[in-house]
């Protein structure tokens, strides 16, 4: 809703402000710089996303953004010159609108996690309806009120985007926490009043037993994901067919016939641990009245543990343990692999939480702003090359969506010809953005496999193009085009959430957006001069199409680089667990 209604301003300008910016005396270069301004402001306005969303919540923000957007509409009514325009259009409607799209963008992504892609298809879904629907709203309420009362009109509809904002309450008020249920509990009471002895006496083992550690994989416990650290040579019940002995019953469960049966060897042998017998006995029995209430699980099929029951016979003599299990180098290796990964990602974010708490004194100027805004993400090397990609194929897109008639215009396509194109790139555009957040839960790619398909498939379409002028071709170029604009688009705004922390997502997006603001203010002018320069817009539209192939060159670089120093970097940890467990 926010997107939506305040959106069609900033894509309907020259429908609803021709008239007026011409009885003004305004100039057409004038007017374009009204629009590059407005989308410079735009991006600029995301640098402040970090420290603004630290602060304050996205629904605030949205709420102060929807109010500001309604009010600067409402003010351009009485604009009467350039500058004017420059001030309450470009520079406060554009910010306005930036906050708006940023603290949408932050909900989307806080709200969902594994539906993310469908849920920012469907947004962007109904954004693009716009295009569609409001051009003929816009033409209709010109001819019954004027620019001013259209513009008036527009003024309240955007206020529904504080409506929107009202909705994006915090997701702890609707959250649905699991109460543990009675019947767990009193049987798992019960179960660990049999085993009490037990650990009593397990308490009593020397912690030298314990000298190393083994990875058991958590399988059946969803509550503890990962790996749980045990101790070497225990005998460990796998969470395929431990019975009540799991991690989240019990911690000492999987410890039981080790001390058993060690506790057993010392009482035959020397008779100083007589208390050990009983445990093992009570262990048995509990053994027994499981299978007699027929709550036996399925034996583990699982190929890195072998598993051996107690004999009913020999329960007396405890000549055997309940378990043996057997580990592969390989599963251990692996295992240490991953927590070695997951420490060294905690790690560095709990340095980064301490730089940001601790250095809050002693620090200069810059190192403040540097902190404030978050310029740590600059040496993420991964982190620039996404974020430039994106606004180089975003740059590249927005400027050829904006030249599209005036190229077709050149190629000597007639008014319904091009109206025809553009008609049919945006129905395509629609289809796709609402097909394929599904498609590509199917597929499985990464984001940026998406996004790099889409900008080289516009890219594509547009070489197409160039080489044939016709109308035929063209219908197929604005449905290739049609699609690929809808790749760009959902998944432009899942690219850098898939790569930052989401603590980090405000200031990294807001530097995305700060940087498309430079970039359009510079390199914008440059299209310009280079048409005027060549006298035709085939060389600007290969130039166009050569920054999209630096974008996905640079990813696909930076992704086989990545690829190996993983690659690398496993091998190597694998090596030390390797040498660790060795020494051990």
């Amino acid at each position: 809703m926010g997107m939506l209604s305040t959106f069609p301003m900033f894509q309907q300008f020259g429908l609803v402000f021709k008239d007026k910016l011409q009885g003004l005396g305004i100039s057409e270069t004038q007017t374009t710089t009204i629009i590059n301004l407005t989308s410079a402001f735009n991006a600029v306005v995301g640098l402040a996303n970090g420290p603004i969303f630290r602060k304050f919540t996205f629904r605030q923000v949205s709420m102060v953004g929807s109010i500001s957007v309604a009010i600067s509409l409402f003010i351009c009514i009485f604009c009467t010159s350039f500058w004017l325009y420059i001030i309450f259009f470009c520079a406060c409607y554009g910010v306005s609108f930036g906050i708006v799209q940023s603290s949408n963008a932050l909900a989307l992504n806080t709200y969902f996690k594994t539906k993310r892609r469908i849920a920012t298809g469907l947004s962007w879904t109904t954004t693009a309806l716009g295009p569609i629907v409001w051009p003929y709203i816009i033409v209709s309420l010109n001819e019954l009120y004027g620019m001013e009362g259209t513009l008036l009109i527009f003024s309240s509809i955007a206020l529904h985007s504080f409506v929107g904002a009202l909705l994006l309450q915090p997701v702890e008020w609707h959250t649905a926490f699991k109460e543990e249920v009675p019947e767990k509990s009193k049987l798992l009471d019960s179960q660990n009043a049999k085993v009490q002895s037990t650990e009593g006496n397990l308490s009593r083992i020397s912690s030298k037993i314990f000298s190393s550690q083994y990875f058991a994989c958590a399988e059946d416990d969803t509550g503890k994901p990962g790996y749980e650290i045990v101790g070497p040579g225990s005998p460990r019940l796998f969470a395929a067919n431990d019975g009540w002995y799991s991690q989240s019953r019990s911690q000492v469960g999987s410890r039981l016939s080790l001390s058993s049966y060690k506790g057993s060897k010392q009482s035959t042998s020397n008779s100083v641990a007589p208390s050990i017998r009983p445990s093992c006995t009570n262990l048995a029995e509990y053994e027994k009245e499981r299978k007699k209430d027929k709550r036996e699980r399925k034996a583990s099929t699982n190929v890195l543990a072998v598993t051996k029951e107690l004999p009913e016979d020999n329960i007396n003599e405890e000549k055997e343990p309940l378990t043996i299990p057997m580990y592969s180098e390989i599963f251990v290796l692996n295992k240490a692999a991953k927590k070695l990964a997951k420490y060294k990602k905690d790690l560095k974010e709990k340095e980064y939480a301490k730089v940001v708490e601790n250095e809050t004194e002693q620090l200069s100027i810059w190192r403040k702003i540097s902190i404030f805004f978050d310029f740590e993400l600059f040496k993420d090397s991964v982190y620039v090359n996404i974020m430039l990609g994106m606004t180089i194929a975003n740059f590249v897109e927005i400027n050829f969506s904006i030249l599209t008639p005036i190229i077709l215009t050149e190629f000597n396509f007639p008014k319904y010809e091009i109206a025809t194109f553009m008609s049919l790139l945006g129905i395509t555009d629609i289809v796709f953005r609402f097909s394929i957040p599904f498609i590509a839960d199917k597929i499985g790619w990464s984001n940026r496999t998406f996004f790099v398909i889409g900008v080289m498939s516009m890219a594509l379409g547009r070489i197409i193009l160039v080489h044939t002028q016709t109308y035929a071709f063209a219908m197929i170029v604005a449905v290739i085009i049609g699609a690929g604009k809808a790749l760009r688009t959902i998944f432009l705004a899942l690219v850098i959430p898939s790569h930052v922390p989401l603590e980090r997502l405000p200031a990294a997006s807001g530097l995305q957006l700060a940087v498309s603001g430079i970039i359009y203010v510079t390199f914008g002018p440059l299209l310009g001069w280079i048409r005027q320069l060549v006298g035709n817009y085939v060389i600007t539209i290969h130039i166009l199409n050569i920054c999209t192939y630096v974008t996905a060159i640079s990813w696909t670089v930076e992704s086989i680089i990545r690829s190996k120093k993983s690659t690398h970097t496993n091998k190597i940890s694998a090596y030390l667990c390797f040498s660790l467990s060795s020494i051990i």
